[in-house]
Order: C-alpha cells, then structure tokens, then sequence
C-alpha cells in the first residue's frame, strides 16, 4: 500500500509524509507537559524518534539504496563547497563556550535531526519525486523541506521576516541538498553536513538556544542565496553530463555498428 501510493501519487505520498512526520512530535510535547520534565529534552527526542520512522519507511519501502542508505559516493569533489561553508558562522563570530553536556545532547540532536530530514527530504521525496524530472523532484521536495519547519514554532519565536528568512534559508538548503544527493548518490554525507552545518550556527552563538549575536537576516539570506546558486549549478551540470554521456554513447554505438558492417 505505502510503495503503491509512493509510485502512483508520489506528490500526495510526500505531502502526507511531511504532515505525518511533524504529527510524532505532537503527543511527545503532550507527554513532557503532562510530566513536567523539560521541555529542552524534546530537542533530542523528537528527531530521534522522527529518524527511527523516517528509516522505517524506507526500509519498508525497499529503498535502503535508492535512498541513499548503501552504496558507493559518486562526485565526492561536489561536498567542498558545503563543508566549507557549513563554517562560516564560526569564522565570522567565533565560538562560545558550552558545557560538555550540551555539546554532547546537541550533537546527538543534531545527528538526528540529520538523519530524519535528509532521510525524508532526500532519501524519500527526492526518488519518489523523479517521475517529474530532476528539476521537479528537486524543486518540489525543497518546498515542502521548507514548509516543514513550521515546527520549529514549538521552541522559538519569529517575526515576519525572520519566518521570510527561515523559508528562503530552508528553500536554498532543500535545492542544494537535493542537487547534491542526485549527483552523489549517498545520504550519509549529507546527513554528517547537515548535522555540522546546524553545529557551527549553535556553536557560534549566532542561531538556536544560546544566541549571543543573531546573525544579521541580509547576511544569511545572502548566503542563502549562494547556497541556491551552487546548488542549481550542480544540477544543471549533472544535466550538462548525464547529455554528453548519452551523446558519447550514441556515438560509441554508431562506431561499434559501422565497424560489424
């Protein structure tokens, strides 16, 4: 039923699955209330148990390579540029100092925060998008990625531009990612990139829990921006490559037929 709906309505099935997967956190907010425990715990929980079912489905699925999960990683001198620039919050404001506790609960959130995004965003809606071409799937998954985060109201508080700035920084993220995934083939460095990338905002104090600086919104949504460049050129490329490769065979083919005549 779940791979039928995946194959024959794969817009209806990503859509229900971005609903369904924020839905989990809702009964585990009920719980922390009811007993009073605190509610930064659910920073952790909620991507942890997210992640166990965003894996479920693909499993389920019989994904486990088509999303990514197994496989070797193609086009690796792609990952550069968004290794590098998952550091530029620590190179423009520095580092602030945590207790090793939180280090370590951020960083396993973190981690799980990377498995059940790029897991659902990549691992799932971007195969199951494919039947639109590669720039659909991609578009298509980056703007539901980005209307995802809608959740975040669970833990902070946005005017109306920073939600403006949230969605286009979560937009051009869902482009890159995406671009990245089709080219490399594999979901893992992509999850460790992620969790690094939403590291170094924490760790320099210019987003999340232990803001110091916030980050000014003109320069983030220009980085944004960039992140959305690349992330099309890398597309547009793999596009460039996949023509050149088909022309290069057709080619190969021709020899190999006039060669037998």
């Amino acid at each position: 039923m779940l791979r039928r709906t995946a194959e024959t309505r794969p817009i209806l099935f990503v859509i229900g699955l971005a609903i369904l997967q924020p839905l989990i956190a809702l009964p585990l907010v009920v719980l922390f209330k009811g007993l009073g425990w605190p509610e930064v715990g659910l920073r952790l929980v909620i991507p942890a148990v997210q992640s166990v079912f965003v894996v479920w489905v693909i499993l389920h699925l019989g994904w486990r390579v088509k999303a990514g999960l197994g496989g070797r990683v193609e086009n690796v001198h792609l990952l550069w540029f968004p290794a590098l620039a998952a550091f530029v919050p620590v190179l423009i404001y520095g580092t602030i100092g945590l207790a090793f506790f939180w280090v370590a609960f951020y960083f396993a959130a973190l981690i799980a925060t990377g498995v059940s995004e790029e897991g659902f965003a990549r691992g799932i809606a971007l195969p199951a998008l494919l039947r639109y071409g590669k720039w659909g799937a991609v578009l298509i998954a980056a703007a539901i990625f980005s209307a995802g985060h809608v959740t975040n109201a669970f833990f902070e508080e946005f005017t109306l531009l920073e939600w403006i700035d949230k969605f286009w920084a979560t937009f051009a993220f869902g482009i890159l990612y995406g671009a990245l995934f089709l080219r490399t083939g594999n979901l893992w460095p992509l999850i460790f990139l992620h969790a690094v990338h939403d590291y170094s905002y924490l760790t320099s104090g210019s987003l999340g829990p232990f803001i110091r600086v916030q980050i000014d919104t003109g320069l983030h949504m220009a980085l944004s921006t960039v992140y959305l460049a690349y992330g099309l050129l890398v597309l547009w490329r793999g596009e460039l490559a996949a023509v050149f490769a088909a022309s290069a065979a057709g080619e190969r083919g021709e020899e190999v037929g006039r060669s037998r005549a």
